[in-house]
């Protein structure tokens, strides 16, 4: 129904915006990301997303597209809700988000708030593909296989009993003294050195 709203931002918080145009002003709910692009702006265009369940109408605002088009991804993911969607793009940049499923890093997802182990899995299962053709090339593909072969070394660092940050911090040690396309196996040999 509404592409974009732009008018004078009359009102807003962390997690809501109100924007006047043509004398009605617009409710619109946001993630913190578009709130901290906006916080100091009198004048706002933010794209929308109008949500009916029910009686109830929501517009949900994004400072730019690929917000909303990530948003409209996440709710495209069985047992994903507005809600959670927000809170997605509140707690993660989308190169970050991007990274965590291409990089199939379901671990990194869980620490955001309300994602627990099987939503993460299913956020991944039904993204991986998709989310490169819908969101911009941030990363490379040879930077995506360096990606998947450093978060595929973590887990292995963790199920050989060392604790996550143990893990990050000796991979990424590693990861800075080797070439990591020789392999998950070579990665994991020089992070156990450094442990």
């Amino acid at each position: 129904m509404f592409d974009y709203i732009h008018g004078n931002i009359v009102h807003k918080t962390p997690t809501t915006a109100t924007i006047e145009t043509n004398g009605i002003g617009y409710g619109m709910h946001i993630p913190l990301s578009t709130f901290e692009r906006i916080s100091n702006k009198k004048i706002a265009k933010l794209y929308t997303k109008l949500s009916i369940r029910d009686d109830e109408l929501k517009i949900y605002g994004f400072f730019s597209l690929e917000e909303r088009d990530l948003f409209n991804l996440l709710l495209s993911v069985n047992g994903v809700g507005p809600n959670m969607a927000l809170t997605i793009l509140s707690s993660s940049s989308i190169s970050q988000f991007e990274k965590y499923v291409v990089g199939n890093d379901p671990k990194s997802l869980q620490h955001i708030k309300g994602i627990g182990k099987k939503t993460a899995e299913r956020i991944i299962l039904e993204l991986k593909e998709t989310i490169k053709n819908i969101l911009p090339e941030t990363v490379s593909s040879a930077e995506t296989e360096k990606m998947a072969i450093v978060s595929d070394a973590i887990m292995a660092m963790t199920s050989l009993g060392y604790t996550r940050l143990e893990s990050e911090k000796a991979v990424n040690s590693a990861s800075g003294n080797i070439d990591v396309s020789d392999g998950v196996e070579v990665l994991i040999k020089e992070a156990l050195s450094r442990v």
